[in-house]
């Protein structure tokens, strides 16, 4: 998260608006590829694994999963990054509005291969429970790296931004070539690659939908902004919904561990216990979000002086309004991973398309930055009351129902 603030100070210091807006945007295009992707990978391979390893899932190894994460992961992004640049003009108008962006393609396939391949391997530790090294490359490649970009690629965003894909592309590598030829090697499975193959395909693909709404949610305001309003308007405004996503950010390594161990909870029937850990991490999460949210709505035009400059003191109501959104971003954030602990279909994507559509049908009512950004937290607001009451629901269902200590196959996934 500071790595984030550090890294817009740096581009609204180093690049000029318009530079500002290419690679705030660059940055919007990206995500709303790369998490789709993955085909739900970055959330079915951590589950699958962690279970693997708990034992509950005879037949089926950790390793096995591993291999077959890398064999469907690596291809949707090689595709896709090959598409961008054989019509680069039709991809920037596709990715922007607009043609003229079109240099900006080859860095943002850069960016977009290696961001690919660091979640792949980022999920992959993560389901192996090896944080320490989930940790090092996340340091390494979402907090050190795109500072080092700016630092030696200077005033230009296109050079920024091949950079710092270049440099996430080589990391993402070492650390796959790290755990092919260093993990542990578990027993040989009693059942094929195709049916980890299976597994991982049901779980993930239904949650594809789900990733491109929820870049949707971020990703939608700025490409309205773009065009009614230009690139430096919606450069601001993207920075604005970045402070939100930087704040709620702070709860995301909860998710690091949660994932796996309420996955393994759940097969192994303990819903007593993650239950009670449910309601401390809300209730910590909610406090800390409400406060964190106050504390900025007072400091906000301060901080926007100092941080961004002068020029951006005219997009302080723009940030102000946008803050509130970091609270119930924070709850989804805190609850997505058990959700998809809890049930096998998928949730979460169920209530990011009803949020996405609240806030497209919004934003065709009006397309000036203040109503749209009171789209966007009421959109959330949506998000967050989904995503408690289905969280409720499977936990009291679960706990008055038969213990899954002893699960078959079909009852785990």
């Amino acid at each position: 998260m500071v790595s984030g603030l550090i890294v817009l100070r740096l581009a609204a210091s180093m690049l000029d608006p318009a530079g500002f807006g290419e690679y705030a945007l660059s940055r919007r295009a990206i995500g709303l590829l790369y998490l789709p992707l993955l085909m739900g990978l970055g959330i079915a391979a951590p589950r699958y694994i962690a279970i693997a390893r708990s034992a509950a899932m005879p037949g089926f190894t950790d390793r096995s999963f591993v291999l077959a994460t890398l064999s469907i992961g690596l291809l949707p992004a090689l595709i896709v990054v090959t598409l961008l640049n054989v019509a680069p003009a039709a991809s920037s108008t596709l990715l922007f509005g607009d043609d003229l962006l079109r240099h900006l393609i080859p860095a943002t396939s850069f960016a977009l291969a290696g961001i690919s391949v660091h979640s792949l391997a980022y999920a992959i530790y993560r389901g192996r429970s090896d944080i320490l090294s989930a940790n090092l490359i996340q340091f390494i490649n979402l907090a050190l790296v795109p500072m080092a970009a700016f630092l030696y690629a200077g005033r230009s965003a296109n050079e920024v931004l091949k950079l710092t894909g270049l440099l996430w592309l080589g990391t993402g590598i070492a650390a796959l070539a790290h755990i092919l030829f260093f993990g542990e090697h578990s027993a040989k499975p009693a059942v094929g690659i195709r049916s980890h193959l299976s597994l991982l395909y049901r779980f993930g693909l239904p949650r594809i939908p789900g990733e491109f709404a929820l870049v949707g949610l971020f990703a939608i305001p700025s490409l309205i902004a773009l065009r009614v309003h230009g690139v430096v308007l919606a450069g601001q405004f993207s920075a604005a919904m970045s402070l939100v996503t930087l704040l709620s950010g702070a709860f995301a390594p909860v998710g690091l561990i949660l994932l796996p161990r309420a996955s393994a909870q759940v097969a192994r029937g303990e819903i007593a216990e993650l239950r009670k850990l449910v309601v401390r991490i809300l209730s910590v999460g909610a406090v800390a979000a409400c406060a964190g949210v106050a504390i900025g709505e007072v400091v906000i035009p301060h901080f926007v002086e100092w941080y961004f400059g002068a020029a951006f003191l005219s997009a302080v109501p723009i940030f102000r309004a946008c803050l509130p959104g970091a609270i119930p971003y924070a709850i989804y954030v805190l609850l997505r991973n058990i959700l998809d602990a809890l049930d096998v279909k998928a949730v979460n994507t169920r209530n990011l398309v009803a949020s996405l559509g609240l806030l497209i049908a919004l934003c065709m009512v009006r397309s000036d930055l203040m109503w749209m950004s009171a789209s966007l937290v009421g959109s959330l607001l949506v998000l967050a009351g989904l995503s408690i009451r289905e969280t409720y629901v499977r936990l009291a269902i679960r706990a008055g129902s038969t213990p899954t200590g002893e699960p078959g196959v079909t009852t785990i996934v």
